[in-house]
């Protein structure tokens, strides 16, 4: 019996036979369509369009300096430590207003906007900005949760998940065009750049180093109480833990202090190529070891809570797993929720 096709450009065979009272059933299909031929792939030119940049620059900057005559801007002279913009008297002292302090406001506000506009109007099924900071939050809770315990991990989730938005945000604000090109007349009176980021102060890398520090001593005490302060009989130990101070501040903000003098050395020396477009290549990269250093900090900074509680030291860790630190209401209520869902 011929069955005549169901699909289009397709032929069907059904042949029948009753053998035995079973039936014997066999069905070929031909496809009448030829397979489409596969895309001739496509060649990456990226490295000839940048070839051609840096060609097309050199003759620019060529140009510029000898053919045209045009002067070109030299780089700032590069400050280690932060210049003052204004003073407030308060009596027996006067406060000095750092450019670098100008940018930690101008950073914390960026935050507290982003995350008010994202909760403003927070529905069941997340769209917009509320996606993006849910994306955000659960990325980081399960980050420290996964290194610390989910108690433990929920206890320093605000101040993990702090450290790390701030410091990504004040790095990645620096690489921002014109940032340390504008300058205004300082408190001495010199020019001087009006925007300094905030973590190429030195100041400002020891206070967060020096919370870190002081975080994990409490919750070092807080699970082994004074018995917490015995290994700092050993020198080695209270060493340790110094260098742990210097090497977090020391380390961001030397990232961020190169970071920043390459950028505007290199703005202004390529200042007459396209107006600085080669600029972009490091500004890429600054955007790159922005998010190092924020994870680093912030992660080693988790790994010394956790270490602190769980023992205080790595050789410590197994035989003294440190208290299982009880759930707060919330998360009682959370679990409870979730495990009725």
């Amino acid at each position: 019996m011929l069955v005549m096709p169901t699909q289009p450009y397709s032929t069907f065979y059904n042949l029948q036979s009753v053998l035995g009272g079973s039936t014997l059933s066999t069905q070929v299909e031909t496809n009448l369509n030829p397979a489409p031929a596969a895309p001739a792939p496509r060649r990456d030119n990226t490295l000839m369009l940048v070839g051609i940049v840096l060609v097309l620059g050199v003759v620019a900057s060529i140009i510029w300096k000898y053919v045209l005559n045009l002067p070109v801007k030299s780089a700032p002279a590069a400050s280690i430590s932060s210049e003052i913009l204004f003073s407030v008297p308060l009596g027996f002292t006067n406060f000095y207003f750092t450019n670098s302090m100008l940018t930690t406001l101008i950073a914390a506000i960026v935050l507290v906007l982003f995350f008010r506009a994202a909760t403003r109007k927070m529905s069941i099924i997340p769209g917009g900005l509320q996606n993006m900071a849910e994306a955000i939050v659960e990325a980081l809770l399960g980050l420290v949760e996964g290194s610390a315990g989910k108690a433990l991990g929920r206890r320093i989730f605000a101040l993990i998940a702090t450290i790390f938005l701030f410091v990504l945000t004040a790095n990645w604000m620096s690489i921002v065009p014109g940032w340390e090109t504008i300058e205004v007349r300082g408190y001495s009176g010199e020019l001087i750049p009006l925007l300094r980021p905030a973590n190429a102060d030195l100041n400002m890398t020891l206070a967060m180093a020096l919370v870190a520090f002081f975080t994990f001593q409490l919750y070092g005490v807080r699970a082994h109480g004074g018995g917490h302060f015995k290994e700092y009989l050993n020198p080695l130990h209270l060493i340790g833990d110094l260098a742990r101070i210097i090497s977090l501040s020391a380390r961001l903000f030397g990232n961020t202090f190169g970071g920043s003098v390459l950028v505007v050395v290199m703005y202004f020396l390529l200042g007459s190529l396209f107006i600085g477009f080669l600029t972009f290549i490091f500004l890429g990269l600054e955007l790159f070891f922005g998010l190092i250093q924020a994870l680093l900090f912030s992660i080693l900074t988790l790994s010394y809570i956790t270490l602190a509680a769980a023992g205080g030291h790595e050789h410590e860790a197994e035989s003294h797993p440190g208290p299982d630190f009880p759930l707060s209401k919330d998360d009682k209520a959370n679990e409870a929720a979730a495990s009725y869902g």
